[in-house]
């Protein structure tokens, strides 16, 4: 009998901890991802206006159970063919949803391209999830991609 006080002692002790945010629960965060396409005007050397918006097909999207960029990711979606990711399964806490940029810088020299710069950077979105069972959208997430 005692070692069953104890038994259940311990097993009530497991179930009263706060889980942290992660895999285990109800919960989906997801979203989708834009390319914004942008134009220099050659003559007045201004950006223009967007021209039209794009789903960003087969982009990495990623996720880190917290809310500090500086971690390590947890896991990654692919988007579809309509930009769209989904993070399923997950539990209440504080979430980072990220992916990289593309980014084209052009020089002119004339009439001539002389020399493309390529990078990529982070666009960052953080997401707290309060309650089980929840659908979470993110606001869309918009990729500038220079012409």
């Amino acid at each position: 009998m005692k070692n069953f006080l104890i038994i259940c002692a311990i097993a009530i002790s497991f179930l009263a901890c706060e889980k942290p945010a992660g895999e285990g629960g109800t919960s989906v965060i997801q979203g989708v991802v834009y390319k914004t396409y942008t134009l220099v005007n050659d003559t007045t050397g201004l950006v223009d206006t967007i021209l039209y918006l794009e789903p960003n097909i087969g982009k990495d999207v990623f996720i880190i159970y917290s809310n500090n960029e500086g971690e390590l990711y947890d896991d990654k979606f692919e988007t579809d063919y309509k930009g769209m990711y989904r993070f399923e399964y997950l539990r209440k806490g504080d979430y980072t949803i990220y992916t990289y940029a593309d980014s084209m810088q052009t020089y002119n020299d004339g009439d001539l391209v002389d020399a493309l710069l390529k990078y990529d950077y982070p666009i960052f979105k953080h997401i707290k999830i309060s309650s089980n069972n929840s659908i979470n959208e993110v606001d869309d997430i918009f990729i500038e991609k220079n012409q």
